[in-house]
């Protein structure tokens, strides 16, 4: 099941699977409790298996179709926990973002998607924008997009 959480319950899952051995304060996005932020939350039961959040932040030029699409939503801190992967929680995420996009009137949905999980991007219709890039302490990352119209 997904449904909304607070920007407080994504930490538990980003901290261990995207921050693991950094401080619990690195799993603590900017943006997190501002106007337009969105986070969801997998569950297994009462258990949260999985985290995702959308940030009402402007496209970067090279990924819009055209320069100035408004709004567009930043997609951060998808985690699943490794147990769980390939049982649909993070497709199931990742359509409940999309909607919530849809919903508030984006144009586009996009993230700096790490490199191994490309593909799974990538098999739910998102698309790589521009060459591999690296973001320091996280590793190598792509730019993808999905257009919402």
């Amino acid at each position: 099941m997904i449904r909304t959480i607070s920007a407080a319950e994504t930490i538990a899952l980003r901290w261990p699977v995207l921050r693991p051995g950094f401080p619990r304060e690195t799993a603590i996005f900017d943006g997190d409790d501002a106007p337009g932020t969105l986070h969801f939350g997998a569950f297994v039961g009462d258990r949260l298996v999985g985290v995702a959040s959308i940030y009402l932040v402007p496209c970067p030029e090279k990924i819009a179709a055209q320069p100035g699409v408004s709004p567009a939503f930043q997609l951060r801190g998808m985690a699943t926990l490794p147990e769980v992967r390939g049982a649909g929680f993070g497709k199931a995420l990742l359509d409940a973002c999309v909607a919530a996009a849809r919903e508030n009137g984006a144009a586009i949905l996009w993230c700096n998607a790490r490199t191994s999980a490309a593909d799974f991007y990538a098999k739910n219709g998102w698309r790589i924008v521009g060459a591999e890039f690296d973001i320091p302490t996280v590793g190598p990352h792509f730019r993808m997009s999905r257009a919402l119209a």
